[in-house]
């Protein structure tokens, strides 16, 4: 690789990783609702070395506040890293950043080592290219979720990375070990590999006794293990998983699937019109099954389609059921771009190909662009973490004794500490009778001014009014630091 295209890279990746890091520090972005759900218990399992989650059992163990609702190896994973850094109050956020950037770095040496074997020509329109790419992967990637996926876009990206290089003595072996770690990190990701995984078998030719072994020992050395080393039975677990499935499809019941599919796969903010980047590799994959006649290959990936679909779209907010497969998404759109380069001469269609490519990476980098402008145009006026923990501490003092403080969701990681006095804001209209206090974040709340809340009064508003804004360009409708309104129960 030319040194100047080595340089390209190492610079945007640096800036990128910087920023990152110090997003992780400052608490930026903050955390949406689902983050509540796996993220606390990497905090208890390194305080009092338990797996449970006291702000999200999913109504399955409401006493003692076991995780039964999905495979640990998450907030394992978070808490281990966590642990190796020295405390600050946003070391998860941080050990978050860490797997994402590991993820991300895994995924750009795969791209590597395909382009090593690749003869490309290193023009102008492939340097464009690459930064459009790059820019939008890293739209892509992100910890305002906080879920599972984060650890199963790592895994799928090794799972990449052992197909890329195909090391003939051990990487069947490596994939069953790879799709058994994902099984107890995210279940539906894993049905995901399971089908490519047999799908590579026959277009490689492959499927025999020998590789199929290899594969299923990798797999069971790691569900042995995890068998011996849960901590509860796996009965348990499996019935934790299979009410929580039925929990999330009843809560979710939408009305208007149509204008969702619009808003979380087309208009999305974060990433604009992504869906796209998982339908050009779907075509692309399609044509060249067809074109080599792999007949069990096509009617595999077209079930692999279908379960995709089913995941993501049985319910659009259900999204991360495809952004899982990112890793994927981006490395196929890298193996198109370079193949159609690589022709000598390109027909009008292929010529306009390209640039669509581009152009959609570059509309995607919206997102990672919108991310930094909103930061560094708000910095100032934002309301920090330390501020509202003050805050908390103040209305922890004048809480009564077993009432509770409710919290929206981005707030729990400062308040860990006092887990006892505190419930996360989940799907209530009305808090029950035991809340005396509510803090609400103006992020993500999309008001300028606290919504009255029926039986509280505001005692404190430190909502910012005006809308964010760089230079004239309008950014958002809330500031995304941590100021809070604070309401008080009226006494009765």
């Amino acid at each position: 690789m030319k040194i100047f295209l080595k340089t390209i890279i190492f610079i945007v990746l640096f800036v990128y990783l910087f920023l990152s890091f110090v997003f992780a520090f400052k608490g930026y972005p903050g955390f949406v609702q689902d983050s509540v759900c796996f993220l606390p218990t990497a905090y208890f399992i390194n305080h009092f070395h338990q797996l449970i989650n006291p702000l999200y059992d999913a109504g399955i163990d409401p006493i003692t506040h076991r995780f039964l609702f999905y495979p640990p190896l998450f907030p394992y994973t978070v808490a281990f890293v966590t642990n190796l850094l020295p405390y600050f109050v946003n070391n998860i956020q941080v050990a978050l950043t860490i797997i994402d950037s590991v993820s991300i770095a895994v995924l750009l040496y795969t791209v590597y080592v395909y382009y090593k074997r690749t003869k490309i020509e290193l023009n102008v329109f492939f340097y464009v290219f690459l930064i459009a790419w790059l820019l939008s992967l890293f739209s892509f990637y992100g910890i305002t979720d906080g879920r599972p996926e984060i650890l199963s876009r790592f895994f799928i990206a090794c799972f990449l990375l052992n197909n890329t290089r195909q090391n003939k003595r051990f990487y069947n072996f490596t994939d069953g070990l790879i799709i058994g770690l994902n099984l107890i990190t995210s279940p539906i990701s894993t049905i995901y590999l399971m089908v490519i995984k047999l799908g590579l078998f026959f277009y490689n030719n492959n499927f025999k006794l020998k590789p199929v072994i290899q594969t299923i020992t990798g797999f069971a050395i790691v569900i042995t293990c995890f068998t011996f080393l849960y901590p509860y039975h796996i009965s348990e677990l499996i019935a934790g998983l299979q009410k929580h499935s039925k929990n999330v499809v009843v809560n979710r019941a939408e009305n208007d699937a149509f204008g969702n599919f619009i808003h979380y796969y087309i208009a999305n903010p974060y990433i604009p019109l992504f869906v796209f980047n998982f339908l050009i590799p779907l075509c692309y994959v399609y044509y060249i099954l067809i074109k080599k006649n792999k007949t069990i290959c096509i009617l595999l990936f077209a079930l692999l389609t279908c379960i995709i679909s089913y995941f993501s779209f049985r319910n659009m907010g259900l999204v991360y059921n495809m952004l899982v497969l990112s890793p994927f998404s981006f490395f196929l759109l890298f193996v198109i771009f370079t193949k159609i380069l690589s022709k000598r001469s390109l027909p009008f269609f292929l010529k306009n190909s390209t640039v669509m490519i581009i152009l959609l990476l570059f509309l995607n980098s919206a997102g990672i662009t919108r991310k930094i402008l909103l930061f560094y145009s708000t910095e100032n006026d934002n309301v920090s973490y330390q501020d509202f923990r003050k805050d908390f501490i103040k209305v922890c003092n004048a809480t009564n004794k077993n009432k509770k403080i409710v919290l929206t969701f981005s707030l729990w990681p400062y308040c860990l500490d006092k887990y006892k006095n505190i419930t996360v804001w989940t799907n209530m209209t009305t808090p029950d009778t035991s809340v005396q206090y509510i803090m609400v974040q103006q992020l993500y709340s999309g008001f300028s001014e606290p919504q009255p809340k029926p039986g509280f009064k505001v005692i404190k508003n430190s909502f910012i009014t005006k809308h964010p804004k760089f230079w004239k360009l309008p950014l958002g409708n809330t500031y995304p630091g941590f100021q809070t309104a604070v309401y008080e129960r009226n006494q009765e």
